[in-house]
C-alpha cells in the first residue's frame, strides 16, 4: 500500500464502523490541517517534476549519468509526495466521516487551496 495508505484505511474503517466519533468542529480542524498538507504536497510534487528536467551538466558520460540520477530522484520524490497527498486526503475524509460531515470534504478542500494560495 502507498505511504500513509494503511493509516488512512484504518481511520476510514474505524470512522465508518462507529468506533471513532468526533465533534464536527474538531473534525473540521483536523481535516483542514490534512487538506492543507495535501495541497502543499501537490505543490512540492509539481516542483519535483520540474527538477526532473534540469540541464547544464555537460556532455560527458559521467555528467549525463549524474543528470539521469537526479532526474530519477526527482521522479521518486514526486511519487512519494503524490502518495502523501492522497493519504492526507484520506485522513481528512476519515475524520470528517467520524463526525458525520463527509459532505463538507469538497468545501474544506477548496478552502485549503485558497489558504495555501495566499
Amino acid at each position: 500500500m502507498a505511504i500513509g495508505g494503511d493509516a488512512a484505511a484504518q481511520l476510514w474503517n474505524a470512522s465508518s464502523s462507529g468506533q471513532l466519533r468526533m465533534e464536527p468542529d474538531a473534525a473540521r480542524e483536523v481535516a483542514q490541517a490534512y487538506l492543507r498538507f495535501a495541497v502543499m504536497c501537490d505543490g512540492w510534487s509539481d516542483a519535483a517534476l520540474r527538477l526532473e528536467k534540469i540541464s547544464g551538466f555537460g556532455g560527458l558520460k559521467s555528467s549525463l549519468d549524474l543528470q539521469q540520477g537526479f532526474a530519477g530522484k526527482a521522479m521518486a520524490a514526486k511519487q512519494v509526495l503524490e502518495q502523501m497527498a492522497l493519504a492526507a486526503r484520506g485522513m481528512a475524509d476519515g475524520y470528517l466521516q467520524a463526525a458525520g460531515i463527509l459532505a463538507e470534504a469538497d468545501e474544506l478542500g477548496a478552502a485549503a487551496v485558497r489558504a495555501i494560495g495566499t
